[in-house]
């Protein structure tokens, strides 16, 4: 399985202001913030990272200066990723993220430095339907379950 980091406690719903930082070293980046509300990051070996390689003030355009960074989970978390679960009433196994000084190698950067955005809204309407998926699935489940209960259940 795969995670989709984008959302920051600090952006809300405006991806363009998110915040986490990235210097890039010769042949690595060096990974900075955090991200919460990601799906499935305990359950998958890869994420996909939105992350501002440009401040958004030296940016012409707010959606210029993010970049996509494809982040090993496993070696992520041996280097300063700390993975902290949200428990919900949900079946999304939600986290908090949070990068200290998390290395990246630069031959994970996806296609190409600064336009990370047109990349992320294109995946973004696949995963929404991939989950819009998985939801009707989990409601037929649900109104199974409920339905054989009902149908079993004793009163009184």
């Amino acid at each position: 399985m795969q995670a989709f980091g984008v959302k920051e406690p600090s952006s809300g719903t405006d991806t363009t202001r998110i915040r986490i930082s990235t210097e890039k070293h010769d042949d690595h980046y060096i990974v900075n913030g955090s991200k919460v509300w990601i799906s499935r990051t305990e359950h998958s070996d890869l994420m996909l990272l939105l992350v501002r390689t440009t401040p958004r003030e030296k940016c012409a355009k707010r959606t210029d200066g993010m970049s996509v960074l494809l982040v090993e989970l496993r070696e992520a978390l041996a280097d300063g990723l700390t993975i902290k679960p949200i428990r919900i009433m949900m079946n999304h196994s939600s986290t908090e993220l949070f990068f200290d000084d998390v290395p990246v190698p630069a031959e994970n950067l996806i296609v190409e430095e600064g336009e990370g955005f047109r990349y992320i809204l294109d995946g973004m309407n696949a995963e929404r339907i991939l989950i819009a998926a998985k939801y009707v699935s989990d409601a037929r489940y649900f109104i199974e379950r409920a339905a054989a209960y009902a149908a079993e259940r004793g009163l009184w």
